[in-house]
C-alpha cells in the first residue's frame, strides 16, 4: 500500500503591495472555456488560460491570478489520471497560494469534486470548481458569474473542496448534477449548501474548519470499480460478467432505500459470490433524497445479511470515487467496510 504524500515545502509567495490573496487558476476545460473565435466565426475553446482571463478582467481586483493549463478536454473524456493530476497540481502549489479555483466541465463535475474531496485531505484553503452551462461566447452565459465568483470564494473561510455554480457554493462530496437545462445546475444531496451566492457570499456553520494537519494526498485509487443500475428486469447474470472482467468493487444502484431483486431475478446469488472472492458490494439508491437502510425492509436485510455494505446518505458520485479510495488503501473486506462507514470529507452521515 503506497503511502500518502504531504505537500511539500514550499517557498512562501512574497506579498504584493496591494496585499491580495494569491489564488492559482487551474483549467481542465469544459463549456466554461468556449469563446467566439472570430476567424472561424463560431464557438471554439479559448486558446490559453489568459486568453480566458482576458474575459474577465474583473477577477484582477479580486486576487493576483497565476494560471496552469492542466489539460483542455470535454469532461466527459475526464479518467482517474486526471483527478491525480489536478490533485497534484494543488498538492505541489500548496504553500504558494490562499486558495485554488478549477475550470471544468459540468458533465463529470460531480466526479471531479467527489475523487478530489478524498483525494485533498486535511485542508485549510479553499479549493472552488466551477463550469457553466452555456459558453463564455453566448449572449446571457452563466459563465461570468461562476467564474467572478468562484474567485470571490476562493478568498474566503472555506477549508474543503467545494462547487459554486449559479446561487449555490457546495461540499464537493454532496454535489450532484441535476439538470441539463437551468442555470442553477447543481444540487446540494441530504445536505445544505455550505454557502450560497447573493449581493455577497454568505458561508454557514456546517462549512468544515481549517484542519491543522499537513496537506496530506491520497492519489492511490483503485479504478476498477463497476456502478450497477437496478431494474425490474435485470439478469442476475450480469454479476459472472462483473467478476469476469476483473472488477474489484460494485456499486449498486438500489430503489429506494437501497432495496434490490430477491425473488426470480434475485442478485443475492450475486453479491455472495463477488464478497466470496473479496470484491465490494456497496448499495447505494437511485432516490436524489434520503438515504440507503438496508434494514427497513426484508429485501435489504438480506442483502446485508450476505455481505453489502450501505452507501447511507452519500451521493452515487461519491460513493463511487470513495469505494476507489477504499480499495486503493486496503483490499480486506473488513477495513473497506470500515472506510466507508467512515464520514472522511463531510461525505457520509451515519445515525448512532
Amino acid at each position: 500500500m503506497k503511502e500518502p504524500l504531504t505537500a511539500p515545502k514550499a517557498k512562501k509567495m512574497k506579498k504584493t503591495k496591494d496585499d491580495k490573496p494569491h489564488i492559482l487558476l487551474l483549467t481542465t476545460g469544459g463549456t466554461i472555456t468556449m469563446v467566439h473565435d472570430e476567424k472561424a466565426g463560431s464557438l471554439g475553446p479559448a486558446r490559453s488560460s489568459d486568453e480566458l482571463v482576458r474575459h474577465f478582467p474583473e477577477v484582477k481586483k479580486i486576487a493576483n491570478i497565476t494560471k496552469k493549463e492542466l489539460f483542455n478536454i470535454d469532461s466527459t473524456n475526464i479518467q482517474l489520471e486526471h483527478w491525480q493530476k489536478i490533485a497534484r497540481a494543488i498538492c505541489d502549489n500548496y504553500d504558494d497560494y490562499d486558495g485554488f479555483v478549477i475550470t471544468h466541465g459540468t458533465d463529470t463535475l460531480a466526479y471531479t469534486a467527489a475523487a478530489l474531496s478524498f483525494m485533498l485531505q486535511n485542508l485549510k484553503k479553499p479549493v472552488i470548481l466551477t463550469g457553466s452551462q452555456m459558453p463564455l461566447g453566448e449572449i446571457g452565459s452563466d459563465a461570468r458569474n461562476n467564474f467572478i465568483n468562484s474567485f470571490i470564494a476562493a478568498t474566503k473561510d472555506i477549508n474543503e473542496v467545494a462547487i459554486l455554480f449559479g446561487e449555490k457554493i457546495i461540499r464537493g462530496a454532496r454535489a450532484k448534477k441535476i439538470s441539463a437545462f437551468h442555470l442553477n445546475a447543481f444540487e446540494s444531496v441530504n445536505e445544505k449548501p455550505i454557502g450560497e451566492v447573493g449581493l455577497v457570499i454568505k458561508l454557514f456553520d456546517h462549512r468544515r474548519r481549517a484542519c491543522r494537519k499537513k496537506l496530506r494526498l491520497e492519489t492511490n485509487f483503485n479504478k476498477n470499480v463497476f456502478l450497477l443500475k437496478m431494474f425490474p428486469t435485470i439478469s442476475p447474470r450480469i454479476f459472472d460478467k462483473i467478476i469476469e472482467m476483473g472488477y474489484e468493487g460494485i456499486v449498486i444502484e438500489g430503489f429506494g432505500a437501497g432495496n434490490i431483486p430477491t425473488n426470480q431475478n434475485s442478485i443475492l446469488h450475486g453479491i455472495e459470490r463477488a464478497t466470496a472472492k473479496n470484491i465490494p458490494v456497496v448499495i447505494g439508491t437511485q432516490c436524489l433524497l434520503g438515504e440507503v437502510d438496508l434494514s427497513l425492509y426484508e429485501v435489504g436485510m438480506k442483502a446485508a445479511k450476505i455481505g453489502a455494505i450501505p452507501a447511507f446518505d452519500m451521493t452515487l458520485e461519491t460513493t463511487l470515487c470513495k469505494l476507489m479510495y477504499a480499495l486503493g488503501k486496503s483490499s480486506e473486506l473488513k477495513e473497506i467496510r470500515k472506510i466507508m462507514k467512515t464520514d472522511i470529507c463531510g461525505d457520509i452521515k451515519i445515525h448512532s
